[in-house]
């Protein structure tokens, strides 16, 4: 038992101190692997992704853009239609990023060091999406949420 737990240990641990271009490489290869409709490049220091997607027949195509430095948690951004900020809906004011995860819950936590894009932050995305094309029937945010009131 301790020796898996050891190597456990051990791979975290490389994981966290390889070169950053190592690990935007990796990650690179593994979203292009799983998401087709994602392509993919790293430019500055940056794995940046450009993709459509629809989340059902119905909705409309919206375009995305996903920006990982290595360092810090994704970020992702609707480039097109633009979508209005709003308090119910699940994004940041400042960047319209999308609010993706919540660092004090262990459903939709992303960690650097555990996590990959491909398993986390692209399925959320997707998942975002569903739910804010349901917003736009209810007008209600229908996934279960931290509230985050960010205009006084």
């Amino acid at each position: 038992m301790a020796v898996k737990k050891f190597h456990k240990n051990r791979f975290n641990s490389r994981k966290q101190k390889l070169p950053i271009k190592i690990i935007l490489v990796r990650e690179k290869k593994l979203i292009e692997s799983h998401y087709e409709f994602l392509k993919c490049s790293i430019k500055q220091n940056k794995l940046v992704c450009i993709g459509k997607v629809k989340p059902t027949e119905y909705s409309k195509e919206y375009c995305i853009k996903l920006v990982y430095n290595g360092l810090v948690a994704p970020k992702v951004y609707v480039v097109e239609p633009e979508i209005e900020y709003h308090d119910d809906i699940h994004m940041f004011p400042k960047e319209k990023n999308l609010c993706l995860y919540h660092p004090e819950t262990d459903d939709f936590h992303w960690n650097s060091r555990v996590n990959n894009v491909y398993d986390t932050i692209i399925p959320w995305t997707l998942e975002w999406f569903v739910y804010y094309e349901l917003y736009l029937i209810t007008g209600k945010w229908e996934h279960p949420f931290i509230p985050h009131r960010t205009n006084n």
